[in-house]
């Protein structure tokens, strides 16, 4: 009777994953193996429950670098022929982030992702 109990418990047991996380100070989880979403738990069921084999690494994710708006002078004035075209490339060049290429494209502005981003 009594290995039926322990096997029971593991049993149970063996259907949670635990995770700990360093979030200014040690915080315990655990889910249900397949559930999305952690909830908390304490530092004694964490002790008493979690093995190597139930514990998951946490990894702390970084959110990716926004790209830098570049700066680029714009003209005060739109001299000569061609001045209004280069002053607007000139001006949506500053609003494009730097991983686009903004050219003039005949009497049009092209504004594309750069290749080499």
């Amino acid at each position: 009777m009594r290995d039926v109990i322990r096997k029971i418990l593991l049993e149970e047991v063996s259907q949670y994953e635990y995770q700990v996380r360093d979030i200014g100070g040690d915080t315990y989880y655990k889910k249900r193996k397949g559930d999305k979403y952690w909830e908390f738990t304490t530092k004694d069921d964490f002790d008493e429950n979690a093995t190597d084999k139930n514990t998951v690494k946490w990894v702390e994710k970084k959110p990716p670098k926004p790209p830098y708006v570049r700066q680029v002078d714009v003209p005060t004035t739109m001299k000569g022929k061609d001045g209004k075209i280069k002053y607007l490339k000139d001006y949506f060049e500053n609003l494009s982030p730097n991983d686009f290429k903004v050219e003039i494209d005949d009497k049009s502005i092209k504004i594309t992702p750069n290749d080499n981003g």
